[in-house]
């Protein structure tokens, strides 16, 4: 059965978070009270950050952890992957710190916005860049058995992975194919890069590993035009049995989000059972 988790934060705040980092304990009774059965928590550092502390506060509430968002590295201290020197030194030592942590909170570790946003015309040399500065992190996540997700964004975010088929063909061909990477695939950006969500399903398989939601307008599900229990039929069809994450703006309201939560995932739960 597929399983459900929420944008959450403890560091700083998010536009994708209906709580802000101070007030992240009831964003934790939040989650189990609607239902969830896990958090995604971005951290884009660990200095004075308790990671076994805070699996304790996700255990007393019967939750775990989906995923950890790194992307913020990027926009707080403007790290990534495509940078060179000390700055990747960085942003590679981030993401084994983060590896370190989903150990512990046995969970993925996701490989959004800090991989670099990327040049248009230059995707093939920024690919094999790329590849090169992932090799000693991707060695470390599949001697940790921690899965990597490579995260599919939409082209008015960043020139690299904007669909499943070049993000797949990275994995395969780029990194080699490593047991230990797999995909996160977003519906939002996929309604505007992938032209047929069974195909993209498809061409995943077994690589699909994480799944965030949010509507053709980034609002909550159910305010824009996506069809929600046809998305959800396509990922059982595929035996997708993984998170379904919301990363959503508080649209329509704050309000309307900590309310219908609960709601939608009862109902995606009747269409999948």
């Amino acid at each position: 059965m597929m399983k459900f988790s929420s944008t959450m934060t403890i560091q700083y705040d998010t536009i994708f978070s209906p709580f802000t980092a101070a007030q992240y304990p009831e964003a934790l009774d939040w989650l189990r009270d609607s239902g969830f059965d896990a958090a995604e928590v971005c951290i884009s550092h660990y200095r004075d950050l308790d990671v076994e502390g805070f699996k304790a506060e996700l255990d007393r509430r019967g939750l775990a952890c989906s995923n950890i968002s790194t992307g913020q590295a990027r926009t707080l201290e403007h790290i990534t992957l495509l940078d060179d020197g000390e700055t990747l030194e960085r942003a590679q030592e981030r993401l084994m710190e983060h590896i370190r942590a989903a150990k512990i909170l046995d969970c993925k570790v996701t490989l959004g916005l800090i991989r670099g946003l990327g040049t248009p015309g230059k995707e093939r040399e920024e690919r094999t860049l790329l590849a090169r500065n992932l090799e000693k992190v991707v060695d470390y996540a599949g001697q940790q058995r921690v899965k990597l997700i490579l995260e599919t964004i939409n082209r008015y975010e960043t020139a690299l992975f904007n669909t499943v088929d070049s993000c797949m063909d990275f994995i395969e061909r780029d990194l080699g194919n490593p047991e230990c990477v797999g995909v996160h695939w977003d519906v939002f950006h996929a309604n505007i890069e992938d032209r047929d969500f069974g195909e993209a399903i498809d061409r995943m398989g077994d690589r699909l590993m994480h799944v965030h939601l949010a509507d053709s307008n980034r609002w909550f599900p159910g305010y824009g035009h996506l069809d929600f229990p046809a998305i959800f039929r396509l990922l059982k069809a595929a035996g997708f049995e993984d998170y379904c994450s919301f990363e959503c703006f508080n649209l329509p309201s704050r309000e309307a989000i900590l309310a219908e939560a609960g709601r939608f995932i009862g109902e995606m739960k009747a269409v999948i059972r």
